[in-house]
C-alpha cells in the first residue's frame, strides 16, 4: 500500500470526498470530534491516527505544534511517543531501536514479523535484516 502524507485531517477528508459524519464513522469517532480535530481544538489520539494508516494508507505530517497540558508545553509529536515492542510470532521481542541499531541510517523501514526480518530503504539502496 502507498502511504500518502496530508497537512491535515481536513485535507485527507476532502481528497476522500467525504462529509464530516462520514469520515467520522470511518475512524471511529463522531462528526463534532472532526469537527473539533480540523478547527485545532482537539488532536486525535493513537488509535485514530492508526485507523488513519488502516482505512486511507495517508499519514499526517506532524508539526511542532505545542499545546497546553498541565502547565507544561509538550508538542503533538512528543506527546505520540510510546514504546513499541515488536513480537515474534516464536516468542522473540525487539524495539524499533534495536531495529534500527543493526540497519543503520535509513529512510523507511518494514517490519515482517511472519519472516522475522525488517527491510530497509534509503534512497535507491534497500536490504534487510534478521530480527531473531
Amino acid at each position: 500500500m502507498s502511504t500518502k502524507v496530508f497537512e491535515s485531517l481536513k485535507e485527507l477528508r476532502a481528497a476522500e470526498k467525504l462529509s464530516q459524519a462520514a469520515f467520522g464513522k470511518a475512524l471511529g469517532v463522531s462528526a463534532t470530534t472532526v469537527a473539533a480535530y480540523e478547527s485545532g481544538k482537539s488532536h486525535p489520539n493513537g488509535k485514530v491516527l492508526e485507523k488513519i494508516v488502516e482505512v486511507f494508507g495517508a499519514t499526517l505530517k506532524t508539526a511542532d505544534r505545542d499545546e497546553e497540558k498541565t502547565g507544561e508545553k509538550k508538542s503533538v509529536k512528543k506527546a505520540l511517543k510510546a514504546k513499541v515492542i515488536i513480537q515474534s510470532p516464536m516468542g522473540g521481542e525487539i524495539t524499533p531501536e534495536e531495529i534500527l541499531a543493526r540497519i543503520g541510517e535509513a529512510e523507511t523501514v518494514y517490519v515482517r514479523v511472519d519472516q522475522n526480518k525488517a527491510y530497509w530503504v534509503n534512497g535507491e539502496d534497500g536490504g534487510e535484516v534478521d530480527l531473531w
